[in-house]
């Protein structure tokens, strides 16, 4: 008989089970650090010192704040609260929490003293786990800067001193000379500066000194009575301290007036009293009676001083109240000038708007049509959502993309609207086949542009402006959550549509680096390398590279992602023009009021097929100087400074940056001191309007030329006009030109604003049939235009309700802006085009107004049959209006009647009243003419599909 063998349970063993924990937790540490140690290799191997770069500014601006923040030089002492809490700690734990068995020494911090090279050691370790929490990429290019020339003008710094104490002027000199200077040094240099002083003073200063008093000495612990003597002085010490920071941190605050030199007087005389008693009292520790007395005296010192600065500064105040112009006026002379330069209005040229309201005749209505025909025919009929909704059916049923922005651009002098589009993951796909999916199959778009003419409403094949259409660098869906993938020895592609990459993007990554970077890849791709795309989404791309930059504004539409469009060379090649703006701090700049200052610094252009970019600055100010300064000896970035020919019809300026400069402009356009603090001229954008980048002809415009513009209201007025609007350059000779045209506020002529326009066209005779018809119409964007004379806003009229699957152009309306009593209004129902509506227009301001039809009938008989066919239709309730013409989707014949004797009126009358109860929604029927037949028709609307439903009768004789 076999002996059997014992039975061993591996994991009754306490240590198996102990190698076993430390195993798994060893593996979980390799694979987390080899992870991030992966990311960032990676990193450097695909953008080299691009990416390096950044981060070497923090590290530098991290240990320079580190070191002011966290290294103790005090080798005397040598006190450290963090290892006094620690081997506090430690004891106590030994000590199983009894506290009167521990040695008094470890409760005393004050008797607590590290050795030397631990006390060295533990402040270099501080100073680099510093790095990491004080690191400051902009304090830190701000220094690499300076050491390679570039100017920050430090030595201006001591002018800041002065200012609460100088005699301020009613003009803005002492701003352009002494604060617009230091400006690149407050933002960039000094705002960390101080926060790192800050820490210090809170950290090595203010916890250690209280850690001191507030733990007991040795003879308190044994039971001696607790002794304030001597902790009286550190206290003082700390508060006078605290009241001295404070006083140096108040020259370097938003907003300077009368008060702020007795604030900081006060808060200087109270902080010096404080340390001086402090010294003081170290020396009569021994007479407690003598302190008491001193220190209540004291306290009455301090009460003095501050009642005295108190009432000074609420006297200045009251003063102030009465005599605003004379105390305030000054300063806000100065902060008007500081916000000037954060968003440029010096650049802003403010043209006095000339109204024309010279009448035309009748017969010099067609001349003036063609005289303004270039501009009216680039008049954008199209907005945002109807281009949407038209455009959105072209997916049709292609599961893996949608629709992910829509921008307007242009091309040869015509706007279009350019829909990019981003991979999304079918629903269909199953879980178990996510990773193969998202990674090596739906790895881009394979045509990522669609484009709908903004001026005449039809689709365009994107073919004829983008040769390349295949996006593999976006924005958005699977660009923006994952990255994409495949083997380079590959002989055939899984990517969508059989397309197979070839492009420079990515790197190529070897096992087992590609393990650790998704371990998917050691069961898939074990022996081969790999090509990587990651950072496929432009935004995360530029966040990583430039974080420094702007990605992320508040802008017409709301808060959202840094705006960018599609551009083209002459190669046939797409980029992404994406806005390189630089978004700056100003809190510590004097009457900067806390706004924030903006440039612009250029563009990246970012290859859609290889994500490759290269970087074109056109700004000229002192950050713009520090990024060429620092990227200059930077490889694998090249910087340009001329703007190629092919890309100069093609700039856009970003519209949330202009849409900030126009916040601004509303508040800081108003150079006098004393309307500025009345607040009787500031603007504000009218409730909902956006930029509306068009063709346009302003005044001082000899064409038609490509502009942003955006309207502007003036604040809490309830007539709803224009104070005027703002217009800025997109050609190349005026991009970034700002033109304010200003409506003099005392004019007797008053410019419409949107919202009295709309409302003026609701309660228009023709409009309101219309809308009957239409059931609910949806108003298009009104955009104002200058034709020939005319201030006249342009309002498209759609079938479809915004989010519509189908969106139709049912008229144009042309809407006089000028108000001298009367509105007019012009409405085109058949040709659809602004012409048409302009014409319209132009008959209602000559006193034409709509002709009727003329009913061309040849007998009398034949006229008693068509009254009597009116009667049919009045009995009802239902009024006929003459139209020339109707443009429906779907048209229905419903009946073709003839009327040649009496006999046919009983069977006409039964058609046309089953006709009226049937079709006719509402109490209206249009009728128009044609070839001597006469045509009645209903109009419906049928989720945004126009029916016509009509009747032909032709009236004939016995």
């Amino acid at each position: 008989m076999a002996s059997e063998l014992p039975q061993i349970n591996f994991l009754s063993n306490p240590r198996n089970v102990k190698l076993i924990v430390i195993g798994v937790v060893a593996l979980f540490l390799v694979f987390a650090i080899g992870g991030s140690f992966v990311f960032f290799y990676l990193n450097v191997l695909e953008f080299g010192d691009v990416y390096v770069r950044p981060i070497y500014f923090e590290v530098i601006g991290g240990l320079v704040l580190s070191t002011i923040a966290l290294f103790r030089l005090d080798i005397l002492h040598r006190r450290s609260l963090t290892w006094w809490i620690m081997r506090l700690g430690i004891r106590l734990i030994r000590e199983k929490g009894l506290v009167e068995q521990m040695p008094l020494d470890y409760l005393d911090f004050k008797q607590f003293k590290m050795g030397v090279m631990g006390f060295i050691a533990w402040q270099f370790t501080k100073l680099f786990v510093g790095v990491l929490f004080f690191g400051n990429l902009l304090f830190g290019m701000a220094l690499l800067g300076m050491s390679k020339g570039w100017e920050a003008n430090l030595g201006s710094l001591w002018a800041i001193f002065k200012l609460p104490f100088q005699q301020i002027a009613l003009d803005p000199t002492i701003t352009q000379t002494t604060v617009i200077p230091m400006i690149p040094a407050l933002m960039l240099v000094v705002t960390p500066l101080l926060g790192a002083f800050a820490i210090r003073l809170i950290l090595l200063f203010g916890i250690t000194e209280i850690a001191r008093i507030v733990t007991p000495t040795p003879d308190e612990i044994t039971g001696e009575k607790m002794n304030i003597g001597w902790r009286v002085p550190i206290i003082e010490l700390i508060i006078g301290v605290a009241l001295l920071w404070a006083m140096f941190n108040t020259f370097f605050i938003s907003f300077i007036d009368f008060n702020t030199k007795f604030a900081i007087i006060g808060l200087g005389i109270a902080g010096t009293f404080f340390i001086v008693f402090s010294l003081l009292d170290r020396k009569r520790l021994a007479f407690a009676r003598l302190a008491q007395k001193r220190f209540t005296l004291q306290f009455a010192a301090i009460v003095i001083v501050a009642l005295l600065i108190g009432s000074t500064m609420v006297v200045q105040s009251s003063i102030a109240d009465a005599r605003k112009i004379e105390y305030l006026g000054p300063y806000t002379t100065q902060e008007i000038a500081v916000n000037g330069f954060f968003a440029q209005l010096d650049e802003v040229e403010v043209v006095p708007y000339e109204f024309r309201t010279t009448p035309i005749a009748r017969s010099e209505i067609n001349s003036e049509v063609e005289d303004n025909i270039e501009l009216l025919e680039k008049v954008r009929l199209w907005d945002w959502s109807a281009a949407f909704a038209k455009l959105k059916p072209e997916i049709g049923l292609i599961p893996f993309v949608d629709f992910r922005d829509s921008d307007i651009i242009r091309f040869n002098g015509t706007l279009f609207w350019s829909a990019s589009m981003k991979p999304i993951l079918p629903s269909s796909v199953r879980a178990d086949d996510a990773w193969f999916n998202q990674h090596l199959v739906y790895t881009h778009v394979p045509n990522g542009f669609l484009l709908l003419n903004g001026q005449e409403g039809t689709i365009v094949d994107s073919s004829e402006h983008f040769d390349q259409r295949r996006i593999y660098y976006g924005e958005g869906g699977l660009l923006e959550e994952t990255w994409m993938a495949y083997p380079t020895d590959r002989v055939k592609s899984d990517e969508l549509g059989g397309f197979t990459y070839d492009g420079g993007g990515g790197l190529t990554v070897p096992p087992p680096l590609s393990w650790f970077f998704d371990s998917n890849f050691f069961f898939a791709f074990r022996d081969t390398d790999v090509q990587l795309l990651r950072f496929r989404d432009v935004h995360d791309r530029m966040t990583l590279l430039f974080p420094f930059l702007a990605n992320f504004l508040e802008g017409t539409r709301g808060q959202g992602d840094i705006d960018m469009i599609p551009v083209r060379d002459n190669s046939g090649n797409t980029f992404w023009l994406y806005p390189l703006i630089v978004e700056l701090d100003g809190n510590r700049v004097p009457w900067s009021s806390g706004n924030k200052l903006m440039r612009l610094m250029g563009y990246s252009i970012i290859d859609i097929f290889t994500g490759e970019m290269r970087i074109l600055l056109i700004g000229d100010d002192f950050f713009t100087s520090l990024f060429e300064t620092t990227y200059a000896d930077v490889d694998g970035i090249e910087i340009i400074r001329e703007t190629p020919d092919w890309l100069k019809d093609q700039l856009k300026y970003p519209e949330q940056l202009f849409f900030w400069r126009v916040s601004m402009f509303n508040f800081y356009h108003v150079e006098d001191a004393e309307i500025f603090i009345n607040a009787r001229e500031f603007f504000e954008i009218p409730q909902g309007l956006e930029t509306f980048y068009i063709f346009a002809e302003p005044p001082g415009f000899e064409e038609p030329t490509y502009m942003g513009l955006l309207s502007l209201e003036l604040r809490g007025s309830g007539g709803r006009n224009l104070a005027g609007y703002m217009t800025v350059g997109n050609e190349f000779d005026q991009f970034g030109d700002l033109r304010f045209y200003a409506v003099p506020l005392d004019s007797e002529t008053k410019l419409l604003g949107p919202s009295a326009v709309v409302e003026a066209l609701e309660k228009d005779s023709q409009f309101r049939q219309l809308r009957t018809l239409l059931r609910e119409p949806r108003l298009g964007d009104n955009i104002l235009y200058r034709v020939g004379s005319h201030d006249v806003y342009f309002i498209p009229i759609y079938t479809a309700g915004e989010g519509g699957v189908v969106a139709e152009l049912a008229a144009v309306a042309a809407v006089g802006a000028l108000f001298t009593g009367e509105i007019n209004i012009g409405l085109s129902l058949s040709a659809l085009t602004a012409e048409d509506a302009f014409r319209a227009y132009l008959a209602q301001t000559t006193g034409l107004k709509a002709a009727p039809i003329e009913i061309v009938v040849e007998t009398e008989e034949q006229k008693s049959k068509f009254e009597q066919v009116l009667d049919m239709f009045n009995t009802r309730n239902v009024t006929v209006v003459n139209v020339d013409a109707v443009n429906p989707n779907l048209t229905f014949l419903e009946g073709n009647l003839t009327f040649n004797s009496q006999e046919d009126f009983s069977n006409i009358e039964e058609i046309i009243f089953q006709f009226v109860e049937e079709r006719v929604d509402g109490e209206t029927v249009l009728m128009w003419v044609q070839d001597q037949r006469f045509f009645f028709g209903a109009v419906t609307s049928v989720n945004g599909v126009v029916e016509l439903h009509y009747l032909v009768i032709t009236f004939g004789q016995d």
